[in-house]
């Protein structure tokens, strides 16, 4: 019984110890989530579900022409343009909701403006999404920009 109560006290000291020595070394943006800072807006799980599906809708037609908007920004603009990061990163956010929401649906993988999408995304999502954020060669980019004019074409045929 004894024991017991002193490995008790023994815990709580080292929290206590714990909570004086090591948690000021943290930056204040690390705790925030320990202690629950209110001065800061806390996300709400539909504002965190839209973050996520970087605002694809589940409407293929839509989501798609969606992604074209975005990529054709993307790509079309020039190296030193002001948004270019912020652009980027929304295309990159995109490519990926777009493969997770769309790959396992096998309805829309045998269409061919998915396809063709698929093949464009592949190609810029090596350039997105790698750690040197190269820009996008113009041959490329030409050939990103005929292969999105097809998938708006064979979406409005609706293939």
């Amino acid at each position: 019984m004894q024991l017991l109560k002193l490995k008790r006290v023994v815990a709580v000291c080292c929290l206590c110890c714990w909570m004086v020595l090591v948690l000021p070394a943290f930056p204040q943006s690390a705790m925030a989530g320990l202690f629950g800072d209110r001065s800061q807006k806390v996300m709400t799980t539909k504002e965190v579900r839209e973050l996520v599906n970087a605002g694809l809708t589940g409407n293929y037609v839509e989501d798609t022409n969606a992604v074209i908007k975005s990529l054709r920004y993307a790509v079309t603009l020039p190296a030193d343009a002001p948004d270019r990061a912020s652009a980027e990163s929304d295309a990159h956010y995109k490519i990926n909701a777009y493969a997770a929401r769309y790959r396992i649906n096998s309805d829309k993988s045998s269409l061919y403006s998915y396809t063709t999408m698929r093949t464009v995304l592949n190609t810029l999502a090596g350039y997105y999404n790698g750690t040197s954020r190269k820009s996008v060669p113009a041959k490329t980019k030409d050939r990103v920009l005929l292969e999105l004019d097809r998938v708006e074409s064979a979406l409005n045929q609706g293939r």
